[in-house]
């Protein structure tokens, strides 16, 4: 839900700090996320061998208070900063409940990671709302932010109060040390091209996620004369669209492969893109909006839980492995911007074809994996 104010508040935060569509994509995405991939990918190594739920309660205190940071500083490096230790922060909590979450329901992955991904849905959908109420009323995306962080407090000391609970899930001694270094699940990860292949399609999910909101946001704000507040009306509908696609998909996966659903999710989405690149209006925009927010829910949690399926042993490997993708979450933001500015927001939206084909690529040539031991274990 964080990650969203910054987007659907991407006017509000141009017009306080004074960025160009380039300066938001860097100081509001590339250099926050730089940051936290450094950051997440030790302690995600980490996961394997610390106390998980323990992990969860520390991420999400960070995160409300470095949510309280990025709304009370004046600067867009103030604003790196706080977005930087947020998604850490998050990413730390995040990956750590995933970890719990698959290694108590191995034969169930899909389906688990279908279920997280309508959950975190829920939670991009009252972004928005939360957002576009605050500039409604007068205010910017800095009380969106104080609003969030105040959630996140709510939501720390209920994991803390489930403490007890968990540890008999997750009781494994806090001084052990690390089992993998980051250089030896690189090396092992080397020698398992399928993982590479989910971690890239797992990593395209990028360019569907904040960045086709904000790109919405900003074309209807200055393309298409709509005010920041009627704008964010676009990050709601595709936020309700992925709700959608992931309780459908949620059904249909234990009916049909991932890879089908990839495949065929994959090119309703690619023609949702086309429709929403030719709309002229804030409805035809939110109407093309909400149909790729449907098709492409399915896409990150399928290619991630393929990806934990190579390793099912490891989780926070798998999680380590997949921050070496940050050029992806990085390079995108800053090649869009400038496309931005150059050619308009219109050609930017049109490059997000790209993830809908690489999806549907590698799902097709990727086969069914075959139900054997972990792979990676040396």
């Amino acid at each position: 839900m964080w990650s969203g104010v910054a987007v659907a508040g991407a006017p509000s935060v141009e017009q306080e700090l004074g960025l160009s569509h380039r300066g938001y994509v860097v100081f509001a995405f590339a250099l926050p996320l730089i940051v936290a991939a450094a950051l997440e990918a030790g302690v995600a190594l980490l996961s394997d061998v610390w106390r998980r739920d323990r992990l969860i309660v520390l991420g999400q205190g960070a995160l409300a208070a470095s949510l309280l940071f990025a709304a009370w500083t004046r600067s867009p490096w103030g604003l790196t900063l706080g977005l930087a230790l947020a998604g850490a922060s998050s990413g730390v909590a995040c990956g750590s409940a995933q970890a719990l979450l698959l290694t108590s329901n191995r034969d169930g992955a899909d389906r688990a990671m279908v279920r997280w991904s309508l959950y975190c849905a829920v939670g991009d959908v009252l972004a928005p709302i939360v957002t576009g109420s605050a500039i409604g009323l007068g205010h910017s995306y800095r009380v969106a932010f104080v609003a969030v962080a105040v959630a996140v407090c709510a939501q720390c000391g209920f994991s803390a109060a489930l403490l007890p609970r968990t540890r008999a899930e997750d009781a494994r001694p806090d001084s052990e040390p690390p089992a993998v270094s980051l250089r030896e699940a690189v090396a092992r990860a080397v020698r398992l091209p399928r993982l590479w292949a989910w971690l890239v399609a797992a990593a395209s999910c990028t360019l569907l996620d904040e960045l086709v909101i904000a790109l919405a946001v900003l074309r209807l704000a200055h393309d298409r004369s709509v005010s920041p507040a009627l704008a964010t009306a676009a990050a709601v509908s595709f936020s309700a669209g992925s709700v959608l696609g992931a309780a459908l998909a949620e059904r249909v996966v234990e009916r049909l492969t991932s890879r089908c659903l990839l495949v065929t999710s994959a090119v309703f989405c690619g023609l949702a893109l086309g429709a929403m690149i030719g709309s002229s209006s804030l409805v035809a925009s939110c109407a093309a909006l909400f149909v790729v927010g449907v098709t492409s829910a399915p896409h990150h949690p399928l290619s991630i839980a393929r990806a934990y399926e190579e390793l099912p042993d490891h989780p926070g490997t798998v999680q380590a492995m997949g921050q070496l993708f940050v050029v992806v979450d990085v390079g995108a933001p800053l090649l869009l911007g400038a496309v931005a500015d150059r050619f308009g927001l219109g050609a930017a939206i049109g490059c997000l074809l790209l993830q809908p084909a690489v999806v549907a690529t590698l799902a097709a040539l990727l086969a069914e994996a075959p139900t054997a031991p972990d792979s990676g274990r040396p």
